[in-house]
């Protein structure tokens, strides 16, 4: 190639499937699955970690279910900051320290005695996790061949649920110990708790859970082994002008592909043209307000589903009569299905194209949450086992769907900033729904007799949100599989500057649906209870879709319009 044009999308697709393809694939794997188990040790030690903090309480409710809120609410903010670092510093920086970060300050949760301690590192951990996932979404983009990015970015996701689940396996046992396993530190704790019955009886633990987040500071470690194997994005280093780097590197990746390396001339290169502005604000404008749209509205719901159910999955099976040992195990097999559902989307997101595989996901995720709602039993373990594998990889399908559209809807001078504001925003969903989702079991239409919540009845709710995320992507979503990103950036038509409005508009939305759906459920005593929370709750869930079909409609019909003339 030397002397001839070229662009990096077509220096990398021409390796195919190589050893530098599986290695930066396995880096990346390692780092989500590090980070999945970081965000997800919180879900499966929360019953034990509510017992700790709150003895007395024996319905701890809307406060165990805010033990998932304030990592999600790290994740928004680093997810936010994250993409833009990104872009500015490079991929793999932010890679290094948002991974670093995370250990460090999951460390320190083991050691919490009180809700504040804990809820201020969790926070603060959560900036970390919150950057990492869509870095290394980006990272598969830019680096692996076009025509298998689904494939990767969905093995990625299931990467992450892979966290889930190791969280799930060394929770349990730890947890559920008969003896102390790190001596005073982990101390004997009385607590009161209720029986299926609504009788509330003591029983005593011991605070096991404290070694599940010394486990969580392993990535400090994992960082430092990330700088000296990792590879800068040549995307990345083409965008910001250093050619000369980006030819160094795709030698490297050469000489690990085919172990020879090819002379290329830097000018050579063609760098696609980078937007008129790489502000926030351009993921809003005419030219990329439909992808927006596209991605923001149903990750958002995915998000709102699978995080709040997480959140509430070992409630919902100790309400009918299961042990704590047998919720978390139930949880974990609803987050095992989820690693089979991530890599399958990807792969079939290749073969049948994005749009076709996010319709069909969220339809079958309405049925399998009928499906659930209706057969799930107590003493029947077994039969909920398998309700569980079909819940968990039905709603985590639907997730990765959108996964797989993220990167592909941006240039590489602000991809990550669009694949971080899209998970930032979507998280205020995963926020809000442990808390919402714990207010809507406190009611009493979902309250048995015996005062405990129906857990299969609060389900059928999500048929909600999943009938919005099919109309969304029968609206929004094109196909994009198996395209260059170069080719997908040709595409893309209309203004990059008239975006700031829309953009202050779902900032006033993204405001609304912190205050009425976390600030007030934490902060007002009895929210849930008060006959204005759940309409403004739902006001607040449903006015970004307004946002969505108001702005991305407009720019379809002018789009046809367009395409008429």
């Amino acid at each position: 190639m030397n002397g001839k044009e070229f662009t990096v999308s077509e220096v990398v697709d021409s390796f195919g499937m190589s050893k530098n393809t599986w290695l930066t694939f396995m880096l990346l794997a390692f780092a989500m699955i590090l980070d999945g188990y970081d965000f997800m040790i919180v879900n499966s030690t929360n019953l034990f970690v509510a017992h700790t903090f709150w003895p007395n309480e024996a319905n701890p409710g809307v406060l165990m279910g805010s033990l998932t809120t304030w990592g999600l609410l790290g994740m928004v903010i680093g997810g936010a900051v994250g993409g833009i670092i990104s872009d500015k510093i490079g991929r793999k920086r932010m890679l290094i320290l948002a991974v670093v970060f995370y250990g460090a300050f999951t460390l320190p949760q083991a050691f919490a005695n009180d809700l504040v301690v804990f809820a201020a590192f969790r926070l603060i951990a959560g900036l970390g996790v919150g950057s990492c996932i869509p870095i290394v979404t980006t990272m598969l983009s830019e680096s692996v061949p076009s025509n298998r990015r689904g494939l990767f970015i969905g093995i990625g996701q299931a990467c992450m649920v892979g966290g889930w689940v190791l969280a799930g396996v060394v929770a349990n046992p730890i947890c559920n110990a008969a003896t102390p396993l790190l001596g005073d530190f982990t101390n004997a704790v009385t607590y009161n708790t209720m029986t299926a019955t609504g009788e509330i009886v003591q029983e005593s633990m011991y605070a096991n859970w404290r070694l599940c987040y010394l486990i969580g500071g392993f990535p400090i470690i994992y960082g430092v082994i990330l700088h000296f194997t990792m590879l800068e994005s040549p995307h990345w280093l083409c965008n910001v002008g250093r050619l000369e780097d980006a030819v160094k590197v795709l030698g490297i990746i050469e000489k690990r592909s085919v172990g020879t390396v090819t002379e290329r001339d830097p000018r050579a290169i063609i760098v696609p043209p980078k937007p008129k502005s790489a502000s926030v604000t351009v993921l809003f404008s005419d030219k990329y307000i439909v992808g927006t749209c596209a991605i923001w509205s149903i990750y958002f719901i995915g998000q709102f589903c699978v995080y709040g159910m997480n959140a509430w999955l070992p409630a919902w099976f100790q309400g009918i009569g299961y042990n704590s040992s047998q919720a978390v195990a139930l949880q974990t097999w609803n987050n095992f299905a989820a690693i089979l559902s991530n890599s399958l989307c990807g792969i079939i997101g290749d073969k049948v194209g994005r749009k076709r595989n996010c319709l069909g996901a969220w339809v079958f995720a309405v049925f399998a949450i009928v499906l659930c709602s209706v057969f799930v039993a107590p003493n029947q373990f077994v039969l909920c086992i398998g309700l569980m594998l079909l819940f968990g990889f039905a709603l985590n399908y639907a997730i990765t769907t959108c996964n797989l559209l993220m990167p592909e809807q941006y240039p590489t001078a602000i991809r990550n900033t669009g694949v971080s504001w899209c998970q930032a925003f979507a998280r205020f969903g995963g926020s809000a729904s442990s808390i919402v989702l714990g207010g809507i079991a406190g009611m009493a239409i979902f309250q048995t007799p015996s005062g405990i919540t129906n857990w299969s009845l609060v389900v059928l709710v999500l048929i909600v949100p999943f009938v919005l995320g099919f109309i969304c992507a029968l609206l929004f979503v094109r196909d994009t599989s198996g395209k260059s990103m170069d080719e997908l950036e040709a595409e893309k038509v209309g203004s990059e500057l008239n975006g700031t409005v829309p953009f202050a508009v779902m900032c006033v939305i993204a405001v609304l649906l912190f205050v009425l759906c976390i600030v007030c459920p934490l902060a007002i005593s009895d929210w849930s209870s008060l006959s204005i929370s759940l309409p403004l709750m739902a006001i607040a869930l449903l006015l970004p879709f307004v946002f969505f079909f108001v702005y991305g409609g407009k720019r379809l019909a002018q789009l046809k319009r367009e395409s008429r003339a």
